[in-house]
């Protein structure tokens, strides 16, 4: 009996693990303050296992990602810009996506919210 109680937990656990992970899959929208003013950037996610792909949309064109992973609903990747590598960490509930920006090595921090596109 307590073997089948481990088998139901595991199976239950992946279960749960693998629809954290298709709920980042996706167009997310976000938009955070600048000098420059608000910036909207677009996110368009793909999940294959763990790992994580697509690109970023917004002031500096369309940039693919690079170093995504996906980990229940816990998100990370980064882009390659001319201004050095910039990271994203962060957290899917639902349709919001809370992310940190990290850029110049971590001298630059900045959190905003992307939100689900609506289809």
């Amino acid at each position: 009996m307590r073997r089948w109680i481990l088998l139901f937990v595991a199976v239950l656990g992946l279960t749960f693990s693998a629809f954290g992970d298709e709920a980042v899959a996706g167009t997310w929208k976000g938009t955070f303050d600048t000098p420059n003013g608000a910036q909207e950037n677009t996110f368009v996610l793909k999940v294959d296992g763990d790992k994580l792909t697509g690109s970023i949309t917004g002031m500096m064109g369309t940039i693919e990602i690079s170093n995504g992973k996906v980990d229940g609903d816990k998100v990370s990747f980064a882009i390659n810009t001319d201004f050095g590598l910039i990271s994203y960490r962060g957290t899917v509930k639902g349709d919001d996506m809370n992310l940190t920006l990290s850029a110049g090595e971590g001298q630059f921090k900045l959190d905003f919210v992307a939100h689900r596109a609506k289809s």
